[in-house]
């Protein structure tokens, strides 16, 4: 028999539970199973997602240290509670940081990586019940890990973590009362620079939806998604 040839590609690395953890407990805040305010009970947790109780402190810690959820020592820990203004300030953050993390990752991104993106920014969309899709948030917000991990810049990386996925949560929570009609456009002129490996093509898809984000906000605060303040507890 002909000896087989070695498979020279690298093995898939293998994620850490705690990511695992993280990446449902993000979808579950955004498709609305974790409630904004909602008090997080570990035991309860531990339940629901079938693992030990140390990934899930690992994850509710991920989850603090990007501002999805409020820790209080001895007290509670709890999803957060954002208003208006957080909303409008953290997406308006958000757009300019991802043009800047395209912009730079994009052209260094390897033909699997970018392959990977393209198919993960095609998965960010709505079911056949007009619902934003589980996978969206997870696949977006993994998108942009994988452009920025390829920008190789530690100060990016951070800027990303403080901002990048609690826009992409309170993006996800609004859409489900009012549609964001710019991100079809935004999508495919981003995929189209990623595929291209034009990181100013994919920048130039964040600049201008920016454009747009002004009557978003808007219409989300006629909507009444978020409170105009924070409540008093």
């Amino acid at each position: 028999m002909p000896v087989p040839v070695p498979n020279t590609e690298a093995p898939a690395p293998r994620r850490l539970l705690r990511d695992v953890v993280f990446d449902k407990m993000l979808a579950a805040i955004g498709d609305g199973t974790l409630e904004l305010g909602e008090r997080l009970n570990d035991d309860e947790l531990v339940r629901w997602l079938g693992v030990s109780r140390t990934p899930v402190r690992e994850a509710i810690a991920k989850l603090a240290d990007y501002g999805l959820v409020d820790i209080e020592a001895n007290r509670y820990t709890r999803v957060i509670s954002p208003t208006m203004a957080d909303f409008a300030d953290t997406t308006e953050t958000a757009f300019a940081v991802w043009a800047i993390v395209v912009r730079r990752g994009v052209p260094k991104l390897s033909d699997a990586e970018a392959r990977e993106v393209v198919s993960l920014l095609a998965s960010v969309g709505r079911d056949s019940k007009g619902k934003l899709a589980a996978e969206s948030l997870p696949s977006f917000a993994r998108a942009i890990e994988i452009i920025a991990t390829a920008a190789q810049s530690k100060s990016l990386f951070r800027l990303l973590e403080t901002v990048g996925d609690r826009a992409a949560l309170l993006l996800s929570i609004v859409s489900r009362s009012v549609e964001f009609h710019i991100s079809g456009d935004l999508l495919a002129r981003l995929r189209s620079g990623v595929e291209k490996r034009d990181g100013v093509a994919a920048a130039a898809a964040f600049e201008t939806a920016f454009d747009g984000l002004g009557d978003y906000v808007g219409a989300a605060s006629a909507a009444g998604v978020f409170p105009e303040a924070a409540p008093v507890r």
